[in-house]
């Protein structure tokens, strides 16, 4: 995970890459089955504070506490909730303008089951304490909406930060509720529950933006606490992270270069899909001028000429792109990734798909529901989105329908894309205007569930030519960011994800490969 360089996906693409275009072996050896770094998911869970108010970007201690994680390389974050807000790479927070800890606890079970936070960074009271809506038995109920977390999702760490002691003009002081909130550490622990206090900082007038609400200064203060809280959860292994990636979101083209995590390092490398049908893949070391690239040659023979056909996407929840193919009468056949020709070979699953549709365009696989699996994934003919959950597939415990999540922007399946763009883990939707311009909803559930939230349009797009633009995490950062394959050349440009236009930009990295020949 890196520190993020703001930039307008607008910019000229006048920045190319050294001259080492895959297949060019890069210095760097690797290994099938190398893994990206545990990821720590992560619900910012509060009120108008956690939301933002007072930042001069609405993004709250969530956007220095990510580049405090940054700094490091034991462990990524990803930031889950229901809302969305600031200018960081993860908009995704739990955070409620004007909620009291009893609305929290209304809505807590539902949050919950949605993103299945590791961990939960809780910053909740103030306005308890503000109103006089009985502010002495504040603590009481914190503690009744601490129970129903640990309920909810055993195994979950919670980090609290209290109250700024500082915060002026409350009906109760806050030394009171931030000395009960202490208390529950040991309580918690007694129920083998995670449960860490840290102490809030004591801001300053200056570090505060109005009465109740931190400037930009305050939360980064907040955030070094808060990191300080989640770095020791993560060390004492109360917070347990799982290795995510999204492998098993389909990066949307469907001509003969792809991009998909082949080796499970949460990265996705280059795919050629040749004319004879083989695949060859060049590992992803960062790319030209930035690690290169490692030639790891032809994986599969193939079983079609047609790559459009032809969908990459992590079947089985391993962390590594699997190979699938719609067959003309509509049939998906998949085999599994063991490492490919040469290095572990493939699992024929054989058919695990009778299929739904004969167009392949309007089929799609990707992770809706987070589970690190690729679901089936109809775009219908008036635009509508048909989803199926992935069981195991036909044979192996089948699918699940869960209907329409989606009513479509589009009848054009070829503008849609489904990528993971807040690092949620779920397959968001976008769409790629006639313009070029990208249209992004966040998926928080879909029609059937939580629903969506809109977030615009993310990018004004480099090319109207929808065919040439694919969305897949290149750096492995967990968000979906913006590649530009060049034609003829196969020439790749990235701009990698800080939240898209009017959230935090994009990082241009330039061109990262000069492109190979599909021949």
């Amino acid at each position: 995970m890196k520190r993020i360089l703001l930039l307008g996906l607008s910019a000229a693409l006048g920045v190319a890459g050294v001259a080492a275009a895959p297949g060019t072996p890069s210095a760097h050896a690797v290994s099938i089955g190398t893994t990206a770094a545990p990821s720590l998911r992560v619900m910012p869970l509060g009120d108008s504070i956690t939301a933002g108010a007072g930042s001069s970007t609405r993004s709250s201690y969530r956007a220095p506490l990510w580049n405090l994680v940054a700094d490091q390389f034991r462990y990524t974050v990803r930031y889950v909730g229901s809302q969305a807000g600031g200018q960081l790479a993860d908009l995704a927070h739990e955070g409620h303008s004007g909620y009291m800890i009893d609305d929290i606890r209304a809505g807590i079970d539902q949050w919950l089951a949605a993103a299945h936070p590791d961990v939960v960074l809780l910053h909740i009271g103030v306005n308890d304490l503000d109103r006089s809506t009985d502010p002495t038995h504040a603590p009481d109920r914190l503690k009744a909406l601490v129970d129903r977390i640990f309920a909810d999702q055993p195994g979950v760490a919670v980090v609290m930060e209290g109250v700024i002691p500082t915060t002026q003009g409350l009906q109760v002081s806050p030394s009171n509720f931030n000395d009960r909130a202490r208390q529950l550490q040991a309580i918690e622990a007694q129920a083998g529950n995670s449960f860490r206090y840290v102490e809030p900082p004591a801001l300053t007038s200056s570090e505060m933006a109005d009465r109740l609400h931190p400037n930009d200064s305050g939360y980064n203060r907040m955030a070094q606490a808060f990191y300080t809280g989640l770095d020791q959860a993560y060390s004492a292994g109360a917070a347990q992270a799982s290795v995510t990636s999204n492998a098993a979101n389909d990066s949307g083209g469907l001509g003969r270069v792809r991009y998909a995590d082949f080796d499970g390092d949460g990265k996705v490398d280059y795919v050629t899909i040749n004319q004879d049908g083989s695949l060859r893949v060049w590992l992803n070391k960062g790319g030209d001028g930035h690690g290169g690239w490692q030639e790891f040659g032809q994986v599969a023979t193939g079983a079609t000429t047609d790559p459009g056909r032809v969908r990459l996407a992590d079947f089985d929840g391993d962390g590594r792109a699997d190979y699938a193919v719609i067959n003309p009468d509509g049939s998906v056949h998949v085999w599994l990734n063991k490492g490919g020709d040469g290095h572990g070979g493939w699992q024929d699953l054989g058919q695990v798909a009778s299929g739904l549709t004969t167009d392949a365009g309007q089929m799609k696989l990707a992770d809706f529901d987070g589970d690190g699996k690729a679901d089936y994934v109809v775009i219908n003919s008036n635009g509508s989105v048909d989803v199926y959950l992935n069981k195991g597939g036909d044979g192996h415990g089948g699918w699940q329908p869960i209907g329409q999540v989606a009513t479509g922007l589009t009848t054009d399946a070829g503008r849609v894309r489904l990528a993971d763009f807040d690092g949620d883990g779920k397959a968001d939707y976008a769409v790629i205007d006639p313009s070029g311009a990208v249209r992004v909803w966040l998926n928080r559930g879909g029609d059937t569930g939580g629903g969506w939230v809109a977030q615009g349009q993310v990018a004004t797009g480099l090319t109207a030519d929808q065919d040439r633009v694919q969305f897949a995490d290149f750096n492995g950062g967990g968000n979906a960011d913006y590649i530009l394959t060049d034609s003829p050349s196969n020439a790749a440009t990235v701009f990698t994800w800080n939240g898209g236009d009017g959230h935090g930009g994009w990082n241009g990295l330039g061109q990262v490969a000069t492109g190979v020949s599909t021949g």
